[in-house]
């Protein structure tokens, strides 16, 4: 069936670009803080760039469901309950990145006497901060590891003797 084929190619193109946009994003935000004319210009940047990425993983996780929808009638039973399984618990992290995490950040750097290059690192809210910045880092590795464990189970799905059906079925 070319559908499944066809379906089965976009999930392990889009959850490659999945992975790829977030270890960017990962590997950017230090840049961005370290060329930033200030840590509080820098983090206001890599907000707007985190809130993207999240909006992007809401569309990239409904897309790859749907994919691996179509995709993975062909695929052995454990795979699809995996694929599907990484890809909820990705829009999990992305929700609590986009929905929690985040916006208690921003409110905590609201309440900071002065930007938070000037704030004591021994200041409450900037330990609080710091503690959420922990977490927001933690989401972004969750989706990495579970659109890289979807490229896997994709990936095998495809090569280890579960051969697609042929395009001229």
């Amino acid at each position: 069936m070319r559908s499944g084929r066809t379906a089965h190619a976009l999930v392990l193109f889009f959850s490659a670009l999945w992975c790829g946009l977030l270890a960017a994003f990962g590997a950017g935000a230090g840049i961005v803080l370290a060329t930033a004319p200030s840590r509080h210009a820098g983090g206001i940047v890599n907000r707007a760039l985190l809130d993207r990425l999240d909006e992007a993983s809401y569309g990239l996780a409904a897309l790859l469901l749907l994919l691996v929808l179509l995709a993975a009638r062909e695929w052995p039973r454990v795979r699809r309950g995996l694929a599907v399984r990484l890809l909820l618990v990705a829009a999990a992290a992305a929700l609590a990145s986009h929905l929690v995490v985040t916006p208690e950040m921003v409110a905590l750097r609201d309440r900071m006497p002065g930007p938070i290059d000037v704030v004591a690192k021994s200041d409450p809210l900037r330990k609080e901060w710091g503690r959420l910045h922990g977490v927001s880092a933690l989401t972004l590795l969750v989706r990495m590891a579970a659109s890289a464990g979807l490229f896997a189970v994709a990936y095998g799905a495809g090569s280890k003797g579960r051969a697609l059906p042929d395009d001229h079925s």
